[in-house]
């Protein structure tokens, strides 16, 4: 029996840090001069959103908080055994695979935004050193973004799913809820 909706994932706050994420750092890795005036200021506000998108991992909404997705060795096994059985499992939130990436592209963007205010004590590391790992944070993040990109098409098209338009909506449009793995 098929019962088509609507289930509400991506709540307001998800949504903007996701899209103003975006932007931010497509400017700062294409656009800005590194070092420079704007690049500093966007860096910075990349640095506040994360301090908010941290907050609302704890007590935001269901999908939100990363609790409710976080991927365990276990869960990412399973996941990744099912999808080779040519059983792709559905989530509304996360998949534990998808976790992972979130969880490295939260890593670089709080490794780059550190790192690059540290460079404005570059006097107690030495020279360049935090301009270097800065480097290392950013090139990390662009391939971990390159890498997300091409997963939600792939998954996207696996699962029959929406997941561009859940982030814009914050909808995700549901076949049969009864597959769906992590129904709030």
């Amino acid at each position: 029996m098929e019962n088509k909706r609507e289930i509400a994932v991506w709540d307001v706050v998800i949504r903007l840090f996701h899209w103003v994420t975006v932007t931010l750092c497509a400017l700062n890795l294409f656009v800005l001069e590194e070092g420079k005036l704007y690049h500093r200021y966007v860096g910075y506000t990349i640095a506040g959103l994360l301090i908010i998108r941290i907050v609302w991992g704890v007590k935001g909404s269901h999908y939100a908080r990363f609790a409710q997705w976080f991927p365990t060795p276990s869960k990412v096994m399973d996941y990744i055994k099912s999808t080779l059985n040519g059983n792709h499992p559905y989530y509304a939130g996360h998949n534990p695979v998808g976790s992972l990436m979130v969880l490295l592209l939260l890593t670089c963007l709080v490794g780059t935004a550190v790192t690059g205010i540290l460079t404005n004590y570059e006097s107690f590391f030495g020279d360049d050193v935090m301009e270097g790992i800065h480097g290392v944070f950013a090139q990390t993040l662009q391939i971990a973004i390159l890498i997300h990109v091409l997963a939600v098409i792939v998954i996207d098209y696996l699962t029959k799913g929406d997941l561009i338009r859940c982030m814009i909506t914050g909808k995700k449009r549901v076949d049969d809820i009864s597959n769906v793995k992590d129904l709030k």
